[in-house]
């Protein structure tokens, strides 16, 4: 009895060690001093947010077209928004989206004048071209005719234009545009 207990141990001792040689030996040493981060690589031509080395930071990112929305979803109720792909967008509005580093382009049902119009372009050269065709958007939007078929939408309209900052086109349609212009400034610099 005494001879099996003695190798029930023995045993149990050598799993005990293999098991312990196993997950200790073959750990990697872990490092307790974090490594410094290196600047974040953009693709968009933004700067970053990382701490570069020397303790400065850098200015913010801008956020991207979808980023934004997102923003202006969560604090905004918006009318079920239809969000156009790159076909309807180049056959509603004639934005052609190999143009552009990105976009949100939703409008509202045929009773909500309401229109969210985030766009990047890729090329400082084509920012006038997508603003003229969002201007268009607006005009047509603004027609008398317009207008008397949405009557209670008549003062989002009037108040509504067409802005660019930097490489972004945006049209804010909507009884929240001023606050969905204020998303939109503080992320983009």
């Amino acid at each position: 009895m005494m001879k099996k207990k003695a190798i029930v141990c023995g045993i149990a001792t050598a799993m005990v060690l293999a098991m312990t040689a196993c997950t200790n030996g073959d750990a990697p040493a872990v490092d307790p001093t974090p490594a410094p981060t290196e600047a974040a690589a953009t693709t968009d031509g933004g700067s970053t947010t990382d701490t570069e080395q020397g303790g400065e930071t850098a200015q913010a990112e801008d956020l991207s077209p979808q980023e934004i929305y997102d923003q202006i979803a969560a604090k905004y109720t918006l009318p079920d928004l239809y969000l156009g792909d790159d076909d309807w967008i180049l056959n509603n509005y004639g934005l052609d989206a190999s143009k552009l580093d990105g976009y949100v382009c939703g409008e509202g049902d045929e009773i909500h004048a309401d229109r969210v119009f985030i766009v990047k372009v890729k090329d400082a050269a084509d920012v006038a071209d997508v603003k003229a065709k969002l201007d268009s958007v607006l005009g047509q939007l603004s027609s008398q005719q317009m207008l008397d078929y949405l009557p209670e939408q008549a003062d989002i309209i009037k108040a509504a234009s067409v802005k660019t900052k930097g490489n972004y086109v945006t049209l804010f349609l909507s009884a929240d545009a001023a606050g969905m212009e204020e998303i939109f400034n503080a992320a983009v610099h």
